[in-house]
């Protein structure tokens, strides 16, 4: 009898456990604002040396905001960019003449997590650089 007991509340134990560490599929929390803005400005460099024209895209959207739309800015012939888009997570596509050029530089997985009002700058570097 007491080894049914223990199995017992050794498995509901284990369940609690389960429960509260979040094994569903609960979504991330994400911004569901569609208003709120934050300003990003950096410089895109290949190789250490500053892209010369281009794009950048911001895109804001996700679960909770799936229509948002994508934020464009030019990136200048030094490489620098200046761009508003929706504050939260925003995944972020460069295109231009030297990415046609060598088209692996723009499958980079880049994202950045914008804050409202004026960010830090956020400089990218292609190829990014492998973390050892």
């Amino acid at each position: 009898m007491k080894s049914v007991r223990q199995w017992v509340g050794t498995s509901l134990t284990f369940g609690l456990l389960l429960l509260a560490s979040g094994c569903g599929e609960s979504k991330p929390a994400v911004d569901s604002s569609t208003t709120a803005e934050g300003k990003v400005t950096g410089t895109v460099k290949i190789r250490g040396k500053a892209m010369k024209g281009g794009e950048i895209t911001f895109d804001p959207a996700n679960y909770q905001r799936k229509d948002a739309p994508l934020k464009k800015a030019p990136i200048k012939e030094d490489g620098t960019y200046e761009i508003t888009t929706l504050v939260g997570h925003n995944t972020i596509n460069i295109t231009g003449p030297e990415i046609q050029k060598e088209p692996a530089l723009g499958y980079a997985a880049l994202s950045v997590d914008v804050k409202n009002g004026s960010n830090p700058p956020f400089d990218i570097e292609l190829p990014p650089k492998e973390n050892k």
